[in-house]
């Protein structure tokens, strides 16, 4: 068999460079073309949201999912309105959006929205300054109107033990509640794996928003990072049914009474298991019915 010749040899090395470079020039571009601020709905105008900033571009799933994505390169971080109902909340310092629609039920159009951002704009900040950046983003919660929300099957720990259950398990119970900065401050330095974990609901959206501390630089800045998961009230619901997909009309219906009924019953035993510990329990606290949204 002949050798490849010398010559051979380069061109396969430029051509081999040359894709690369086309490569990473693509994925250049497509970060510098997502303009710095947009506006995403969910249901079929999330779909036409999409595919404005993306120019049409998604990936479509074999498994029955579509995913449209918007990414931003630092320092350029992107600045993502959520709009739904009367509603719209703003959240900056983007790094990645992903929009996710199902293949088999396009009317539904835009179901989840997944952000990962900064807490900051800068990379590194002071304590003090990260610690502002969360009091502005939970303040804009709380005017907005979002609320606590517990999943059937979840524990309804109550407001007054929301210190407790933040330390004990990351979830945060009261929203409405910021904390000072010396409460901020002794929880993240307290525990290396603290967390904030909040869970809440707003007229048929669901989002779940993580806060974590990620890194220290040498000169004592911090660095945190967030993570936004909104899901549609009806998506979620159809999802805390087993096969839940396959199913529509009566039988998607009694499907859902039933899980509501097993989940009740799996609640309250938690429940009861966390009173033991020392815990209360918001027992005046009632799951939003999802069924309007599953229809």
């Amino acid at each position: 068999m002949r050798l490849l010749s010398f010559k051979a040899v380069i061109l396969a090395v430029i051509v081999a460079i040359v894709f690369i470079l086309f490569q990473y020039t693509q994925q250049e571009n497509k970060s510098m073309s997502t303009p710095q601020n947009v506006t995403l709905h969910f249901d079929q105008q999330g779909i036409k949201d999409f595919n404005t900033y993306t120019g049409g571009d998604v990936d479509i799933q074999p498994a029955g999912m579509s995913f449209f994505d918007l990414d931003w390169t630092p320092p350029d971080l992107g600045s993502v309105n959520i709009a739904h109902e009367n509603h719209t909340l703003t959240l900056d310092n983007a790094f990645s959006v992903l929009g996710n629609s199902k293949n088999n039920n396009v009317s539904k159009g835009i179901i989840g929205i997944s952000i990962n951002a900064s807490l900051n704009k800068a990379e590194f900040v002071e304590p003090k300054e990260a610690y502002l950046a969360y009091k502005e983003l939970l303040t804009q919660i709380n005017q907005q109107g979002w609320q606590q929300y517990y999943a059937p099957y979840a524990s309804r720990i109550s407001k007054q033990d929301n210190l407790r259950s933040i330390k004990q398990f990351n979830e945060v119970t009261d929203p409405s509640y910021i904390l000072s900065y010396e409460e901020w401050s002794g929880l993240f330095n307290s525990n290396p794996d603290q967390s904030l974990y909040y869970n809440l609901y707003l007229d048929g959206i669901i989002v779940i928003i993580t806060v974590d501390r990620t890194e220290i630089n040498e000169i004592g800045q911090e660095q945190y990072m967030l993570r936004f998961a909104f899901n549609t009230a009806g998506y979620t619901g159809v999802n805390l049914i087993e096969g839940g997909s396959k199913l529509e009309g009566a039988a998607l219906k009694q499907a859902y009474e039933d899980m509501i009924k097993l989940s009740l019953t799996s609640r309250l035993k938690k429940e009861l298991d966390l009173q033991e510990q020392g815990y209360t329990i918001d027992e005046s606290y009632e799951t939003p019915d999802f069924w309007e949204y599953m229809k």
